[in-house]
């Protein structure tokens, strides 16, 4: 049985066009794993910054709990120094003591005045 030339011509097109789909169909199969490998490694980085981002909460909330703790113990030491500086200061200790104390009542934009020599 012979084949005339277009037979023979007809085969090796369909020849060409099988190897044509076969690298097709490998170019598609690799970037089909090479998707499925870049979105794995997508899913790693992502879990690996939102761990980063709840550590570094943590991390903000004790540097808080912290200052506030600093501020309260600046003014436990403050309170006693500022009353001591106060009561061994010379101009504290040359006042009289008051034993009757009178209070004025002043309303806003007004001024209180007491007169030069002259007491309540």
């Amino acid at each position: 049985m012979t084949l005339s030339a277009s037979a023979t011509q007809v085969i090796e097109v369909a020849q060409a066009a099988a190897a044509g789909r076969r690298a097709f169909s490998f170019v598609v199969q690799s970037g089909i794993i090479l998707i499925a490998i870049l979105g794995f490694w997508y899913l790693i980085l992502l879990n690996s910054i939102a761990t980063r981002g709840f550590d570094l909460q943590g991390l903000k909330s004790d540097r808080i709990a912290l200052q506030q703790e600093l501020e309260q113990a600046d003014i436990r030491l403050a309170i006693p120094s500022s009353l001591y500086a106060l009561g061994a200061s010379e101009q504290v200790q040359e006042m009289a003591t008051v034993d009757r104390r009178n209070f004025i009542d002043v309303r806003q934009g007004e001024l209180a005045m007491v007169g030069m020599g002259k007491g309540f």
